[in-house]
């Protein structure tokens, strides 16, 4: 042991005396946004100013408040280099004034070295986001001559010399008019709403800068798929992608749904271009894949160079600061590389977690049980990183019981302890892809092995799936549809084909079921793997529940029922238990409508109909259990002026109080205490004079008559669909597909009025099926396949029966 100024060194790494936690940012402070004109900064600067409750500053505005004159009119009346000086000045005075509680959009295209300067007098304090996209997407959308455009990205560059954080602005698509085409019957349009994705991915990358994500998800449902790291849940495997495969292979990313529960995002190959590329497949596995990227930079790739030590870690160093800089989720960092390059990744981690690697090589590695193990985990501990890898080379020594011990001494350790994975390889990869429980890796059947990889062999995530389950470490189970009429639903194929993707033996069947006694004997056995809940149970079951979600409670229906098995009261146990046979005596009840109407809302509202609380105006039909999630949705979105109608106004008086008191308790009603919910009681009313025509109908009638809900035959008031804007009407029932609203909503555009959109109920209910398959088993769910199975399956089975137009 030795000291270096405040520093020791042990074992010959350097640990740093205190973890210093740079680029850990107060939760108020300022987010700066930089990145040259036509990258999306003002766009952006508005999603993360609407998902943080904040003012958004723009440089623009702020130079006309402060000199009186545009920027174009200052520079014709000045010259450009009292605009320069001018612009410094402003620069300065913005920053300094909006330290705090804002998000500032930096117009900064051209700079000068004290501009550079100025923001980098921040870079401690405050995120400072370097903003760019594809150079095609920048040349169509400036217009620019190539010697100009090329100019501006050359000095686009110089972003990255002061910005801690770095996003590539991927094209969104979504909003251009996504037309149903496949089947008649189906909904005109599904999609008008523009950035659907880009919001996500920003919204999600604001929340790991600030360390938001998981507190956020864990919140909502601590049983969704983000609300617990991989590394905390049982059997998690790691897809892990080459960047020398990316470049060269002719796939679609999002393709290869639901690989793993993380992906091992490999830098094997040094192109010139190296860091756009890798900013840029970053952005797309988490819009096409989106599950957590694992960033890691190879030492001595395979079929490369063998590059001097010094030139190593200075390349080295760069990619992995630039890995920390997008922002991924975790970074894997061998502890055995030089003390400066591991001192400065671990310095520099920010809200990243650290995977400390140790690759044990060569033949005569020590066993398991040699005392090395748990000195490298305990350093590793001491260095504050998140996860301890240990990859151990053998031949012929293989020895799960070796192992095994190993492992048992890391759990007898104290908490709160890094979580451990360790594995023998061999030349031909991991020997066995389930020597552990967590962040196992994998391949991908679409994807021939790369003559590159040395830790993945053959297993992918289904193949080893199916073994753990053959093996009877995990247990067939039996998941249910459950309610008085469910012999139309669409859920049990989807879920089945999701089942077969991953090769679980599950069993999903839709069940009738009109008392409590036979839900009870449902539960009660063994293979009970957990139901979703059609009417009329979604809110008598409530009070029969042992914990409920937020979602449920504050909705007041249930429409996801899980068994809890876990061995203590712990979530981590309950959710680790999901896959598992036997007794349940405890139950949890959740409600997923309210998030998949939202999903589908999202994807329809039109910018112009873009939710204001002042102004915007919604009606629901109904007041069952979906009534209520669909108000739960509206309030969620934003909307503070609701309508409900159903036949039994009695029923719709007790849900509108329902939300009414919810919205009084969460702060949500309005300045003059004006209530969210009201109730129109007749369908001859005119609609309230003193509000705005509804931009958002939601039908919850059921496809079957009951005694508390509209006719099926219910026709909505032509009067009720004035909307000069148009506007989004979803329809929950799909069985029959075109209802009398669908029907009449199609003939209003057909007239002309193409502003409305249609959601219809398969599009729900598929969303509905994905989040409830997550919830039921923790895998992520194979959402294409879902989608287009369910779509299939209502073709064979319904499409020939439904009315024809």
């Amino acid at each position: 042991m030795a000291m270096i100024g405040s520093s020791i060194i042990t074992d010959g790494l350097l640990i740093p005396p205190s973890r210093i936690k740079r680029r850990v940012f107060p939760a108020d402070s300022s987010i700066i946004l930089v990145g040259c004109r036509g990258a999306g900064k003002r766009t952006l600067g508005f999603i993360a100013a609407k998902h943080l409750g904040r003012r958004l500053v723009t440089e623009e505005h702020y130079f006309e408040q402060s000199t009186g004159c545009s920027r174009a009119l200052f520079m014709q009346k000045y010259g450009r280099e009292t605009f320069n000086q001018q612009m410094e000045i402003v620069l300065a005075r913005m920053l300094k004034m909006n330290q705090a509680h804002c998000v500032i959009e930096c117009g900064t295209g051209t700079l000068s070295p004290d501009m550079e300067e100025i923001i980098k007098g921040y870079v401690e304090t405050n995120p400072i986001i370097y903003i760019h996209r594809d150079r095609e997407d920048l040349y169509k959308l400036l217009n620019l001559p190539v010697t100009d455009a090329e100019r501006l990205l050359v000095t686009d560059q110089k972003h990255r010399d002061f910005s801690n954080f770095e996003y590539f602005n991927l094209l969104d698509s979504s909003g251009e008019g996504q037309i149903t085409e496949e089947c008649s019957l189906r909904s005109a349009t599904t999609s008008t709403a523009r950035l659907v994705e880009a919001k996500q991915d920003f919204r999600n990358f604001i929340d790991h800068i600030f360390g938001h994500g998981l507190t956020r998800s864990w919140v909502s449902n601590p049983f969704s798929m983000k609300a617990i790291p991989p590394e905390y849940r049982s059997y998690t495997y790691v897809f892990c992608l080459r960047l020398s495969t990316i470049i060269n292979m002719d796939v679609d990313l999002s393709t290869l749904e639901a690989p793993g529960e993380a992906i091992e995002y490999i830098v094997d190959t040094w192109p010139n271009n190296v860091l756009d590329l890798t900013a840029t497949h970053v952005a797309q596995i988490r819009r096409k894949l989106d599950i957590p990227i694992i960033f890691n930079v190879e030492e001595n790739p395979r079929e490369e160079r063998k590059r001097p030590i010094e030139e190593k870690d200075t390349m080295d160093l760069e990619f992995m600061l630039h890995g920390l800089r997008l922002g991924v989720e975790y970074l894997s960092l061998d502890l055995e590389r030089t003390p400066g390059l591991v001192t400065r990744i671990l310095s520099m981690r920010g809200r990243t977690k650290i995977i400390g690697n140790y690759i044990v090589k060569g033949f005569g590695a020590p066993k398991w049980t040699d005392d090395i193990y748990i000195e490298r985990y305990l350093l590793a501990q001491r260095l504050g990183c998140h996860v301890v890898r240990i990859a151990r080379f053998c031949a012929v020594d293989r020895s799960d019981e070796l192992r095994q011990i190993f492992i048992d001494r890391i759990q007898a350790l104290p908490e709160p302890k890094p979580c451990i994975v360790a594995y023998d390889f061999s030349v031909f990869g991991v020997v066995l892809p389930f020597q552990g429980d967590t962040l196992n890796p994998v391949g991908h059947d679409t994807l021939e092995k790369s003559a590159r990889e040395q830790m993945v062999g053959v297993s992918t995530t289904r193949g080893t799936l199916r073994d753990v389950f053959r093996k009877g470490w995990l247990q067939p189970l039996n998941f249910y549809t459950l309610g008085s009429n469910v012999y139309y639903s669409a859920s049990p194929s989807m879920h089945r084909a999701a089942y077969e993707h991953y090769m679980m033996p599950h069993t999903f069947d839709a069940r009738r079921c009109t008392s409590f006694d036979e839900i009870d004997r449902i539960c009660r056995e063994p293979g009970f793997g957990g139901a979703s809940l059609a009417a009329p149970f979604k809110v008598a079951i409530m009070s029969r529940l042992d914990h409920l979600s937020s979602h449920a409670i504050a909705i007041g229906a249930v429409n996801t029922l899980l068994p809890l098995r876990g061995d203590t009261d712990s979530i981590f146990d309950h959710a680790n238990a999901r896959n598992r046979a036997g007794s349940a005596n405890k139950f949890y009840g959740d409600n997923t409508d309210w998030s998949s109407i939202v999903t589908c809302l999202r994807r329809a509202i039109s910018p112009r109909n873009s939710v204001q609380p002042s102004r915007t105006t919604a009606l629901v039909i109904g007041a069952g259990g979906m009534a209520r999630a669909a108000i739960y949705a509206l309030i969620k979105l934003g909307c503070k002026m609701i309508f409900i109608h159903n036949r039994t106004t009695a029923k719709a008086e007790d849900v509108a109080t329902h939300f009414n008191m919810y919205a009084a308790e969460q702060g949500l009603l309005g300045t003059q205490g004006q209530p969210i919910c009201q109730v129109i009681g007749s369908a001859s009313d005119p609609w309230p004079e003193a509000y705005q025509q509804p931009t958002m109908v939601i039908s919850c009638i059921p496809a079957y008559g009951t005694d508390d809900t509209p006719a099926v035959d219910f026709r909505m008031p032509s009067h009720w669909l004035q909307s000069p804007t148009g506007g989004a009407v979803i329809e929950l029932a799909y069985e029959p597909l075109i209802t009398p609203l669908v029907d009449q909503v199609r003939k209003i555009r057909e007239e002309g009025n193409t502003s409305w959109v249609i959601v219809d109920g398969l599009e729900v209910v598929s969303e509905m099926a994905m989040e409830a398959f997550e919830l039921m088993t923790g895998r992520k769910a194979p959402r294409r396949l879902m989608r287009r199975v369910c779509n299939e399956t209502w073709e064979k089975t319904s499409a020939p029966f439904q009315a024809q137009r």
